[in-house]
C-alpha cells in the first residue's frame, strides 16, 4: 500500500512540474521571401523546431507550402526526437520510437 502511495506521490509531482514548466527561449523570424523559422525550449526539457516556405504556381491562389521541424521530448529518462515535414504530398514523421512501414 505504500508503494502505491509513493508512486502516485511521484506521478502527481512529474505531472506538476509538466503544469509549471515554463519557456527558457522563443524565437520566430519572418523572412522577406515570405519563409519562417520558429524554435522554443521549456524548462521541462521539451525542444522545437521547425521552418516552412512557400512556393508560389502558375495561377493565383496555386502553390504550395513546405514545413519541416522536430521536436524532442523526455519521458522516463529517455529523449525521444521526432523529425517532421508537411507538404502538398502529407505529414510525414520520423524517429527511433516512431514504427516503419
Amino acid at each position: 500500500m505504500k508503494l502505491v502511495i509513493v508512486l502516485c506521490l511521484a506521478a502527481l509531482a512529474c505531472a506538476q512540474s509538466d503544469k509549471e514548466a515554463q519557456i527558457l527561449s522563443q524565437d520566430f523570424q519572418i523572412n522577406e521571401d515570405g519563409s519562417y523559422d520558429a524554435a522554443y525550449e521549456t524548462s521541462n526539457g521539451i525542444r522545437a523546431d521547425e521552418n516552412g516556405i512557400s512556393y508560389p504556381g502558375n495561377e493565383p491562389e496555386s502553390g504550395n507550402y513546405v514545413r519541416t521541424g522536430s521536436y524532442s521530448y523526455e519521458w522516463e529518462g529517455v529523449t525521444y526526437t521526432v523529425t517532421w515535414q508537411a507538404d502538398e504530398n502529407g505529414y510525414f514523421a520520423e524517429g527511433d520510437h516512431i514504427p516503419k512501414k
